[in-house]
Formats: C-alpha cells, sequence, structure tokens
C-alpha cells in the first residue's frame, strides 16, 4: 500500500515539478525550525544551568564580578565615588584592595632610578584615586567597557546583570559555531562550558577574549585577514593571552600569500592589529601609565600558581625532601619551595621548545590554522605558572572547533572538564580539603599533558596538506 503510494507521489511530482519543488521547500522549512528550537532550548538551558552555578558565588563580597564594579566605578567616579556607594567604607569593603595606589609606588620607583623629570611629572599628574585615571591595575584599558555594562542597574543587581551579559556571549558563541563549523561543534562547545566552567563562565569576563579569539579564527580560515587580526588585536587588549596566536596567524597568512616578501599587502594585517594595539595602549598610558604598565609586573611577579603544571612538580618534589609552603597572595594561592625557580626555568624551556615544534609543523603544512592556535593555548595553559579556573574558558570554543562531535575529543576533554569542576567550587573551601585533595588537580594537569602530546604526536606523523 505505501509503495503503491510513493509511486503515486513520484508520478504526481514528475507532473507538476513545482508541487514537488513546494513540498521539498516545507519539508526543509520544518527542519530548520525544529533546528532552531534545538538551539534556543540548548542556549536557554545552558544560560540557565551556569547561571545557577555563578549565583552560588553570589554571596562572596569578593568575587571577581564584585571587583570588576568597583573597578569600574573609580573608572568613572573615582574612588569618592566607591564612598558614596558605601563600597569601601571600611577596610574589610569588597573594594579596599583599590586603597594602595599605584601611580605613588611607580614614582618611587622613577626617582630612585633618576628617571627624567618630565616622566616622573606625567605620572604625578596622574592620579589613580581620581575619574578617568583609575585604571584596573590587573587588567588592560578595554576591560572597562564590559565592566561599565552592569552599571545601568542598581547597585546591588550587578552580578545579575554581567552574568546575563556573559550568558548572552556564550549564546552567540553557539551559534558562531553552529553556523561557521558545524551543530556538534556547537554543542560540544555548551557541554564544555557547562562541565568545566558552571561557577566561573558567567562571573569572568573570559567569554568575550575567547569569543573575539573564535571569531578571529573563523576569519582567518576564510582568508579575511585583516578583519582576524583586528579581532586579535582586541581579543589581546582585553586579556594578553591571545597575542600568542599572533605567530600562527601570521604563518597561516603567509603560506597563502603569492605576494612578494617585501610587498605592504603581505603585512597590512599584521599592520592592523598592531595599529590598533598600539592606538589603545597610548590612550591608556595617557590617562594612567602607572595602572598601564602594572598588568605586566602584576603576572611577572606572581608566585606559581597550586593549580598550574609547574605547581604539581613542586608538589612531587616535596616527597624527596623539597617542601612546599601555601600563601595567599595575588587573589590566588600560591606554592613556594626551594624548587621553585628551577621548575619556572625548566617551564618558560619547554614553553619555547613547545611552541616552536607547533609553529614547525603548522610550516611544514600538518597542522591547520584551528589546530596551531589550539595547541599555542594549550602548551602556554600546561607551561604557565598560573591556571585559574576560569582559564578553562579560554580553549573551549576551540577544542569543540577542532574536536566537533569526536567521541575521543568529547571524553578526554569532557574528563579535563569534570576534574576542573571538582577543583572549583567544591575544592576550594579552604587550605585542607585542597591539600587533601590535590591529587585531583595533578590528575587535571596531566590529562591535558598527555593531550598535548597526544596531539602532537599525531600532527609529526601526518602527511604535509597545502592548507
Amino acid at each position: 500500500m505505501f509503495e503503491v503510494n510513493d509511486q503515486e507521489q513520484v508520478r504526481k511530482d514528475a507532473q507538476d515539478p513545482k508541487s514537488g519543488n513546494k513540498q521539498k521547500q516545507s519539508k526543509k522549512f520544518r527542519n530548520q525550525r525544529w533546528s532552531y528550537l534545538l538551539d534556543a532550548c540548548i542556549i536557554v538551558a545552558m544560560g540557565a544551568i551556569l547561571f545557577w552555578g555563578v549565583s552560588t558565588q553570589f554571596w562572596n563580597r569578593y568575587n571577581d564580578a564584585t571587583r570588576y564594579q568597583c573597578y569600574a566605578i573609580a573608572f568613572w567616579q573615582g574612588t569618592a565615588g566607591l564612598h558614596a556607594l558605601g563600597l569601601d567604607a571600611n577596610p574589610k569593603s569588597q573594594c579596599a584592595f583599590l586603597n594602595n595606589s599605584s601611580s605613588t609606588t611607580l614614582i618611587q620607583k622613577m626617582q630612585e632610578r633618576h628617571f627624567p623629570a618630565f616622566l616622573i611629572n606625567l605620572v604625578a599628574s596622574q592620579p589613580t584615586s581620581e575619574p578617568f585615571h583609575a585604571l584596573p591595575p590587573e587588567y588592560p584599558l578595554l576591560t572597562l567597557v564590559p565592566f561599565s555594562l552592569p552599571l545601568i542597574a542598581p547597585t546591588q543587581w550587578y552580578e545579575v546583570v554581567f552574568a546575563i551579559c556573559m550568558a548572552i556571549i556564550a549564546g552567540i558563541m553557539y551559534l558562531l559555531l553552529k553556523r561557521y563549523r558545524s551543530t556538534s561543534a556547537a554543542i560540544a562547545f555548551a557541554i564544555y562550558l557547562v562541565l568545566g566552567s558552571w561557577a566561573t563562565a558567567e562571573g569572568r569576563f573570559d567569554l568575550i577574549p575567547a569569543g573575539l579569539m573564535l571569531g578571529a579564527v573563523i576569519l582567518a580560515v576564510r582568508t579575511q585577514w585583516k578583519w582576524a587580526f583586528a579581532l586579535l588585536a582586541l581579543a589581546s587588549l582585553l586579556k594578553f593571552y591571545p597575542a600568542i596566536l599572533i605567530p600562527p596567524f601570521l604563518i597561516a597568512q603567509q603560506m597563502q600569500s603569492r605576494e612578494k616578501w617585501f610587498a605592504w599587502s603581505r603585512w597590512s594585517a599584521l599592520g592592523v592589529c598592531i595599529g590598533i594595539c598600539a592606538v589603545v595602549t597610548v590612550a591608556s598610558l595617557l590617562l594612567s601609565v602607572a595602572n598601564t604598565v602594572y598588568p605586566f609586573t602584576y603576572f611577572l611577579n606572581r608566585p606559581i600558581q597550586v593549580e598550574s603544571f609547574p605547581a604539581t612538580l613542586l608538589w612531587l618534589g616535596s616527597f624527596p625532601g623539597y617542601p612546599v609552603q601555601y600563601t595567599f597572595t595575588y587573589q590566588s594561592l600560591n606554592f613556594l619551595s626551594p624548587l621553585a625557580h628551577k621548575v619556572s626555568l625548566l617551564s618558560a624551556l619547554l614553553l619555547g621548545a613547545g611552541l616552536l615544534y607547533t609553529f614547525w609543523l603548522q610550516w611544514r603544512g600538518k597542522i591547520d590554522l584551528p589546530m596551531a592556535s589550539l595547541l599555542t593555548l594549550l602548551i602556554l595553559l600546561l607551561t604557565g605558572k598560573v591556571f585559574s579556573p576560569q582559564y578553562l574558558i579560554w580553549v573551549a570554543p576551540l577544542v569543540a572547533y577542532v574536536g566537533q562531535g569526536n567521541w575521543k575529543w568529547l571524553v578526554s576533554w569532557a574528563g579535563v572538564s569534570i576534574f576542573t569542576l571538582i577543583i572549583f567550587p567544591y575544592m576550594y573551601v579552604d587550605i585542607a580539603y585542597i591539600k587533601a585533595y590535590y591529587p585531583v588537580i595533578i590528575a587535571r594537569d596531566w590529562l591535558i599533558l598527555a593531550i598535548v602530546c597526544g596531539l602532537l604526536f599525531h600532527a609529526s606523523r601526518r602527511p604535509a596538506v597545502n592548507y
């Protein structure tokens, strides 16, 4: 009976092609409608689950979002604005950390080193307690854009509005992956974000540079190099780490270019990146030299943080007789050890070797730009002296882009994500908890090491391809 009906339908379609086309279009429209509905459900569910996660941190007056609020208010209103809002009425306030003046410290150091008087006077004319001079001492100037947007809401709703903004960013990244990669890549991104960044994705601004980085990779794959380098510059001006992707982007562009080596068209995209960074940096220096320079020294002076791969080496070194000490500085829990200097040197050597080998594989045509970018970031995370839980946000979109729905990628990175979820927020109760369950950190970091080594080994055995 069904065969007769099917044959009859085929005969009618043959007789009336327009009717057949209409039915095909109708079926395609229904499939798209169900696809859009599925995407909407995933985005809403992802946003709701991540909001649930970040809401568990709202009770903490000293979390990252409250620091962002302090930075934004101090920039627009000066430290006097914090007093007016009652945010630093006492030393235990959420904004008490802004009481230290980085400009005063810099002036003292410049005087000790006999800097020219006009430079000292320039810094002195930019008191970091005044409006438009109080830049975030931890982050670059552009971070004030996402920090300031939630100020449109009442003070007590800042964290909620900020979380909603980050949920929107996560939804946009999901749609980008679906549109320019695949549905499986978009779903994988949602899974990684929920598992690994449940309590951090909507409480940090890391989704913004990660989204810009994803956009840069998508544009580069489509050979829109100027726009790709422009987005990479903006990402780097929000957090410095995306700047490490300039070499793989430049390698990919140079491999595609057929112009002469000294032709401006060959280097114009890089020029756009450098130009954007230069303009924003000069603007930042004109507002505050002290807080423009301070983020660099802030990172360089930080000790080895307990979650980093170098920290696991220090922890293992405690068994042969090199004890570690826990210390809370720079808003993180860190390790002090007699082996710290040697481990830091080893990490720097591994970073350099890993990056050079990755760039060589890319130049040989064994890996493409997305894989080279992912490996570059993973090597940076693995060898860096700081590995905060939100750093997983940096690589989640690229892991999803490269691995898509491949079960090996899903299982391995889901494992990394679950370990990170256990670490934060569940292990971050007190030092005793971290000491007792430190093997979880070791398992997470060494799993990432295994993934990186596996990817490099597999890439080295691949035949060269002209990407």
